[in-house]
Formats: structure tokens, sequence, C-alpha cells
């Protein structure tokens, strides 16, 4: 043991003096090139600038054996390196005096000077050239001289600091044989331990085997978070994917058919915003409570995010698995006491059953397509996935890339139709009509493409292009005719609503007091404080506001008066069945009366016949808009009708229509 202690010590002094030769083999050869490093690229830039100088001194005097590229090399050497300048220790040397600096940017500017022109250069030029290089000549020297100073002053810097680590490590050695001395003792008195040491195994192993126990349980603790839902426990997405590709496996080795039953929860938004995901949360586990109890033994309740749930099963016909499903919606479908409240939702169900060439990703989307359907039909619905769900997604997919590339095709087109006077039928503005006319679908009714444009976001981009071009059109007409554009429930919620209106008006010049929008009465039911707002600002920038449909949404006569509508519309539908029905004359006699006593002007929409537009007049409908009157035109027709020769009221009147022969026409 002595031995090997003493073989020990031998080598920490052998190591310490390896280590003094090393550092002071380090600081001599530090010695012999470090002087040569920066100073030497400052000197040789100095150099090159020289030779840049004088070869382009000869090129200009002509002197023979010096061209133009010789010129050109030497110059882009000079630029390369006046580039090193700015990098590494270079840089922090120029960056350290203002006067550097000011010398480097000189030296940039003529060099970039000389490589643009160099090319170009004429007598003149090359003696300004010339000047400018000659200029800098005293600094560059100076700055080679400075570097060298620099240089020896960092390498005077790193000997000191060389020394001291020399003191130091001087001083570990004598450390370290210190710790050898005392590495003597300590092995002594090891062996004293060891005894103790070997006592105490056996209590370590029987610790180590319980620690390996827990560990083995952590783990399986830590498996069941990372493959099951933290809120309900329900497997996740992960066990999802597993489980069923497992199923597939099974199935295509002839076992019984997987299915995807996929369902999320109608009305959990709201449920969420207008109770607290406190009672959401409660909401989710409840259901899942629910599903749990419902499946088989062997299914898989699954949540795989929010409120979207699947379940996984085997063995059913397309039939018995629509049965399961209405079980499902029925059992969701429940009320729910969460926090002392009464909550009730709905659900729709997808379901997907597997085939022979079935994979995971492709048996989960037809889950989801089947949901999709079965959601378009509204709430407790299910469906079962058909390859025509395919065949109505690609045809919806095309659609809305047909919609997005309408606009900048040209295929969108503003036709305008006519509001006239009730009593003079005199014109007084034109309702802004957006049509699609597809060159392959052909023309496309708005009811089928305006809620699309709603839902994939395309609406605010459309609504503000129908009213730039509706309010560019109207600026040309008599100023007495105003023009009325429909607003979107979508683009009402926007809030940059006001500021893109208000841009438009300033950049066709038409004037806000000629402008009309009309509203549905769906914006009533979105947070009445902000859409009063809205519609206050409207009015203050001097728009007219109606509102459109009224009477077949959810508007009371309360909101007549909370609102400040200029105009009501009334629906179509009451208009159609005036002249047969009592109830229907009645409804417009009352509208229009509360219309009247508010201050607001009434239209009528949908006036097809004499009979029509006569009972609208006698209830005192202020004006009148349909077919009667006038179809939706382009705007380039707009001219024919005021030129008409037989008109209804005044002759004097250039706004006069005659709405027989309009309708005749269109």
């Amino acid at each position: 043991m002595k031995r090997v202690l003493g073989i020990i010590i031998c080598c920490f002094v052998v190591a310490t003096a390896y280590i003094a030769y090393v550092i002071a083999e380090r600081q001599t050869a530090l010695q012999k090139f470090a002087r040569y490093n920066d100073s030497w690229a400052v000197g040789q830039t100095v150099s090159e600038y020289m030779r840049l100088e004088h070869r382009l001194a000869a090129y200009a005097l002509g002197v023979e054996g010096v061209d133009r590229d010789e010129v050109r090399l030497r110059l882009d050497i000079m630029i390369g390196r006046a580039e090193l300048l700015k990098q590494g220790n270079l840089r922090v040397f120029v960056e350290q005096d203002p006067q550097r600096r000011e010398l480097l940017l000189k030296l940039a500017n003529v060099l970039d000077m000389l490589d643009r022109e160099l090319d170009s250069l004429d007598t003149d030029r090359f003696k300004t050239m010339l000047q400018s290089l000659a200029a800098l000549d005293a600094s560059m020297t100076s700055l080679a001289s400075t570097a060298v100073e620099y240089d020896v002053a960092l390498i005077d810097a790193a000997q000191q600091e060389l020394r001291q680590l020399h003191l130091i490590y001087s001083g570990l050695a004598g450390g370290l044989i210190l710790c050898g001395v005392v590495l003597v003792v300590l092995l002594l008195r090891h062996n004293s331990l060891l005894n103790r040491a070997h006592r105490k195994m056996k209590d370590l192993t029987d610790n180590l085997s319980e620690a390996s126990g827990e560990l083995k349980s952590q783990n399986s603790r830590l498996n069941h978070v990372a493959h099951h839902d933290a809120l309900t426990g329900l497997p996740n997405r992960i066990l999802f994917r597993q489980d069923l590709e497992a199923r597939l496996q099974t199935a295509l080795a002839g076992g019984p058919t997987a299915l995807v039953f996929l369902l999320d929860l109608d009305g959990f938004k709201d449920v969420n915003d207008a109770l607290g995901h406190d009672v959401g949360d409660g909401l989710l586990q409840a259901v899942a409570i629910r599903l749990t109890k419902l499946s088989r033994e062997g299914d898989l309740v699954c949540r795989l995010g929010g409120d979207e749930f699947a379940i996984l099963t085997a063995g059913l016909t397309e039939q018995e698995a629509l049965e399961f499903a209405r079980i499902i919606m029925d059992v969701v479908s429940l009320a729910y006491q969460i926090s002392e409240r009464e909550i009730k939702i709905g659900t729709c169900v997808g379901v997907a059953l597997s085939n022979a060439h079935s994979g995971t990703d492709e048996l989960f989307k037809h889950a989801d397509l089947a949901l999709y359907e079965a959601k378009s039909f509204g709430s407790a619905h299910a469906c079962v996935f058909q390859s025509e769900m395919q065949t109505r997604l690609m045809e919806k997919k095309s659609f809305e890339a047909d919609l997005r590339q309408a606009l900048r095709k040209g295929e969108l087109q503003v036709f305008y139709q006519p509001q006239v006077n009730a009593t003079t039928r005199e014109i007084r503005g034109y309702e802004a009509l957006v049509r699609w006319f597809h060159p392959v679908r052909g023309e496309v009714p708005p009811s089928e493409f305006i809620p699309v444009a709603e839902n994939i976001g395309l609406i605010h981009e459309l609504g503000a292009w129908v009213l730039r071009t509706a309010c560019a059109e109207a600026v040309r007409w008599p100023r007495r005719l105003k023009v009325a554009v429909n607003l979107s429930p979508v683009q009402f919620r926007s809030r940059n609503l006001i500021h893109g209106v208000v841009a438009i008006l300033a950049q066709t010049g038409l004037e806000p007091g000629r402008l009309e929008l009309e509203i549905t009465e769906s914006v009533l039911l979105d947070k009445n404080e902000q859409t009063l707002d809205t519609l206050k600002e409207l009015k203050a920038v001097g728009i007219q506001i109606a509102m459109d449909d009224f009477g077949t949404g959810y508007s009371s006569l309360g909101s007549l008066r909370s609102f400040p509508f200029d105009k009501i519309k009334i629906d179509r539908s009451f208009i159609r069945d005036i002249t047969t029905r009592a109830d229907a004359i009645a409804i417009v006699e009352l509208v229009t009366g509360v219309a009247r006593s508010l201050g607001m002007t009434t239209i009528a929409e949908g006036i097809e016949t004499e009979e029509q537009f006569a009972c609208v007049k006698q209830v005192g409908c202020d004006q009148v808009q349909g077919y009667l009157i006038g179809r939706p035109v382009p705007a380039a027709q707009l001219i024919h009708l005021r030129q008409i020769g037989y008109r209804f009221g005044s002759m004097e009147d250039e706004d006069l229509i005659d709405a027989q022969a309009v309708s005749g026409r269109m």
C-alpha cells in the first residue's frame, strides 16, 4: 500500500512539473508569434493599400505592363483586407478610437467609389481618385504603427497573465503534494471503515430494491399520464391512435370490423363563455362519465381535445352503429347538474367503418367527414361515412377556391335595383347587389356564395369591394340619388368596419349622406352595447342606416327605439301576401305607422304587381322596390333607365323611370 501511495505522490510531482513546463513553453511560443498577428495583418493592409495606390498611378500614367485587370486585382485584395479590419480583434482595435473608425469609413468609401467607377475612369477621375487615396497615406501608416503598439501591449498583458497562471499552477502543485499526504492518511482510515460499510451494504440493497419498486410505479403513472387526458381521465389522442391501429390490424387479419364514433358538444363554447371554464370542465367530466358507462367491454372511450370525444369499438353493422349513435346522442343530451346549474347540450355523431384498405388516418378522416355531414343537418343527427361525402367535400373546397379567385378574375359584378318614392314614383336611389357569373357554374345565386364567403373569411374583402364599387359608381349619379349597400353580420362585428367605410368614402369622394348601409336583424343579437356604439359611430359620420328584412327575425318594436335606424325595409314575405291576407296588410300597416311615429322611412321590397304597389301606397309606405319598378342591372344600364321616354310622374325629373318598360326589358 505504501509503495502505491509513493507512486501516486511521484505522479503528482511529475504532473506538476509537466504543467509548469507546458506553461513555460506556451509563453515562449507566444513571444515568438504573437507579435506578428494583428499588427502583421494591419501592416499587410497598409502595404496592399500602397501597392494599390502605386498600381493605380502607374495605370493612370500608362506605364507599360500595368493594365486595368492588375489594378482590379489589387483593388479586390485591398477590399478583402479592409473587410478583415471589421472582424475579430481588429474590429475591437478600430472601434476603440474615433479616428480609426473615421479612417476605416473613409477607406471604405474610397474603395467603394473606386470599385464602382474603375471600369469607366477617365484621366480627371484618376487624378481625383489618386488624390483621395493620397489623403489617407499618413493615416494608414499611422494605423500600422498604432496596431504594432496595440499588439505589444496585448502581448505584455498576456505574458503577465501567464506569469500569474504559472504561480497559480505552482501553488496547485504544492496543494497536490499536500493532498497526496492527506490521501495516505485517508486511505489508512479507509481500511477501518470498510468493515462498517460492508455491514451497511445489505441495508442499502434492501433500500435499492424498494426504490426500484417505487420507480416502476412512477413509470407506470407517467405512462398513464402520457396516454390519458388529465381532466377526464380518458385515453387521449395517442392511445386512441395506438388502439385504432391495433383494431385495424385485427380487422385485416380477418377479425371484426373496426368502428370509430366521433362526436363533439353543440353549444359547449357558449357554456364556457357564459358560465366559466370551471363549469365547462365539470361538463366535460360529466360527459366522459356517461360515455364510459355507455361503452361495452372492449370499447375505448377517448377525449381527443376540447369538446371532441371518440369511441372505438368493433363488430357492429352499419345499422347497429346508427342505433348506438342515437343512444349516445340521447344520453349526452340529458340535462346536467353542474355547480347547481342545469345545463343542456346536444351532440352529433360521425361513424366510420373499416374496410380492407382502411388506414388509421383515413378512417379517422372518414369519421370526421361523417361528423361534418351530421352537423350540417343540425343538432342530434348521426351519419355513417359514405364515399359521396368525400365528393361533396371536394366540391365544397372547389367552390371555395373558385370563390376566392372570383374577385381577381373579374367574375363578380355589382348590379343596381332602383328604389322609388311610393307617391311620385321618383327614383330615390339604388340598392347595390353582388352577382357572380362563373364561366363553368354559370350564374351563382348570392344565397349560395355569401354564406360560404362568411365561413371562409372572404366576406370582409368581398364586402369592401362591393362598397367601394358602389360608392365609386354613385359619385357619378345626380346628388339626390343614394346608394344602399348590404352589410353581412360578420362584417358588422369587425372592429375595422368604421375605419374601412370612412376610408372608402374618402377614396371615392362620395358624400356620407348618400350612402345607406343595410343590416339584418341578426346583428341586434350580438352584444347590444357594442352594436349600438357602432351604429352611433356610423350615424355620426352621416351615413344612413336601414334595417333589412324587418319582421322575419328577432327584432322587436323596442329595438326600433333603442337603435338609430333611418329606414325599415319590410320583407317581401309580407308583401307577397298583402293582396290576399288580412294579417299581412295589418303587419305592413303596423310597421309603417310605428316607423312614421319614430321618424323613420319605410320601404317595401318585392313589389311585383300594381295591386301590391297600390296596397303599400295605401297603408303609407314611403318607398318601394321590386321587379315592377325595375330588376337589378349593371351600372352601365342605369343611364338607359333614366332616359326612358315614358315616365310615371313629372316629365321634368330626370330620375323618373317607366316601371313597366324596365320590367319588360329585364
